[in-house]
């Protein structure tokens, strides 16, 4: 069972995570990631796609917006079907239909 979340608590989330366990932007470390999935809704797109090809993985460490005093709001996501990786979700205006931890 998936448990739903919000974009905002996931970022609240991987900020705080990052913050008790010194992860610095940019810096390699030793500390395990933590990952979610952001699900977009299909009316964001013209052509129709299942669920599991609009999901995106977005982990703590992949984007300014889940470390605190950044100047950036970039978010990165790899597409679950692998055939979109490194996407700066942050620039896309694209509707959420739900997110959720791994």
């Amino acid at each position: 069972m998936k448990k739903l979340t919000t974009l905002a608590l996931i970022k609240e989330t991987f900020q705080q995570y990052n913050k008790e366990n010194r992860i610095r932007y940019g810096l390699s470390t030793d500390i395990p990631e933590i990952s979610a999935i952001i699900v977009y809704k299909q009316s964001n797109f013209t052509s129709p796609y299942s669920e599991h090809d609009r999901s995106y993985r977005v982990t703590n460490l992949a984007g300014k917006a889940f470390f605190e005093n950044m100047s950036s709001n970039s978010i990165y996501g790899d597409c679950l079907d692998g055939n979109d990786l490194g996407v700066r979700l942050d620039c896309y205006d694209w509707d959420i239909e739900f997110c959720y931890f791994e």
